[in-house]
């Protein structure tokens, strides 16, 4: 009898250990499965934003929520003026000569424009490129650089900050909360600015 109750005890709890390793590899499933939505939504969310910013009609720079800094250059092209194997080759020099924080990503040359994809992995990369006036950071970052903020600018209650000395759309991860000079927030999207900027002025875009 003793036997007997021993064998139903151990088998009691090997059945017991086999269900609590059932619900341990469950639970470890369910959360790889949320890990791997979550990140895959994010990079699938990437995607997204990154083929929406590609549709671009003026130079645009995009600020894009994982730090990277991207310029979508147009300008007008005239095949009688330029030759677009020598455009691509001085484009070529141009980045080369900058270093390993800028890349020319595509130039498409079609219907009387040029359009350039480069990207930049600072601001201040972009900046010396373009050489222009750049910022594109956290406001906190942008004051140890020397940077000041009225106080408008300052009660807006954004964390970052992009400003420039050169007319282009700015594209944001953010809804943009306050802008300073001449720029105006596009009317059907609240992350998109349009910034003119003439005779040396500068642009404030805070999101």
């Amino acid at each position: 009898m003793q036997q007997q109750a021993n064998r139903r005890r151990k088998k009691k709890r090997k059945n017991r250990n086999k269900v609590i390793a059932a619900r341990l590899i469950f639970a470890a499933v369910i959360i790889l499965a949320v890990v791997l939505l979550i990140f895959g939504g994010y990079k699938l969310y990437g995607v997204i934003s990154d083929a929406m910013n590609d549709d671009v009609s003026v130079t645009t720079v995009t600020v894009t929520g994982r730090g990277e800094i991207k310029q979508t250059i147009v300008e007008q092209f005239d095949p009688g003026m330029y030759d677009e194997d020598s455009l691509r080759k001085d484009i070529e020099t141009k980045v080369k000569d900058a270093g390993s924080e800028v890349s020319a990503e595509e130039l498409d040359i079609e219907d009387g424009k040029a359009v350039l994809k480069m990207k930049y992995d600072s601001d201040d990369a972009m900046s010396a490129f373009n050489e222009e006036v750049f910022y594109a950071d956290t406001i906190d970052a942008l004051k140890k650089q020397g940077v000041t903020f009225d106080t408008a600018a300052e009660a807006a209650g954004g964390s970052h900050a992009v400003i420039v000395s050169e007319t282009m759309d700015i594209r944001c991860p953010k809804k943009i909360l306050y802008t300073d000079g001449d720029v105006s927030t596009d009317s059907e999207n609240e992350k998109l600015a349009h910034c003119t900027t003439e005779g040396g002025a500068l642009a404030l875009v805070i999101y």
